[in-house]
């Protein structure tokens, strides 16, 4: 009789086993291949971005050092409005023009979206400059302009005002938005 309660005990005993120790390390082990998959997964798309990262270091590392500043002259890494002033500056001072009444204005953030970035969003700040210049020939003016305009920093001209003056002087108010990335 004892030969028949056997098999059924040692049944029990795997079950109970199976049920205690064994299924639940299973299932912490199924539970630990799925987070080791996210992570190779994740270090996958790491080991593709290093890459993308390295060519287009390369790519940036062709350009010429020249290049490179231009850029950065054309869209400045930060706000620089005496440098901005200065160059405006030396414009005004090739043309025989006076500059006066600098005012700097305000700083504002824009955003603006960046082609190529999946949705991403660039900041982009901005600040209004503004400033007088006086001069007895409207052709060195006009000749100021055209330096403004082909200048390589980027600049807007979003205000000119006159004042003709009973010497002759006339006096050229204006406002200039410039730009920079964040």
């Amino acid at each position: 009789m004892m030969r028949l309660f056997i098999p059924f005990i040692l049944v029990a005993v795997c079950f109970g086993l199976f049920s205690l120790y064994t299924n639940p390390t299973y299932q912490t082990i199924k539970e630990l291949q799925i987070q080791n998959n996210s992570y190779d997964e994740a270090l996958t798309k790491a080991k593709e971005l290093h890459t993308v990262r390295d060519q287009l270091l390369s790519r940036r590392n062709a350009f010429a050092t020249g290049d490179i500043d231009k850029l950065k002259h054309i869209l400045p890494d930060n706000v620089d409005t005496i440098r901005l002033i200065i160059d405006i500056n030396n414009i005004v001072s090739k043309h025989n023009l006076t500059m006066i009444n600098v005012d700097l204005g305000n700083m504002s953030k824009l955003s603006t979206s960046q082609s190529g970035n999946e949705g991403g969003v660039k900041a982009v700040g901005s600040a209004v400059v503004g400033f007088s210049v006086s001069t007895g020939n409207y052709d060195d003016f006009l000749a100021f302009l055209q330096d403004v305009e082909h200048s390589l920093r980027l600049v807007d001209i979003t205000k000119i005002a006159f004042t003709a003056g009973t010497t002759g002087i006339t006096t050229y108010t204006m406002s200039i938005r410039t730009y920079w990335l964040h």
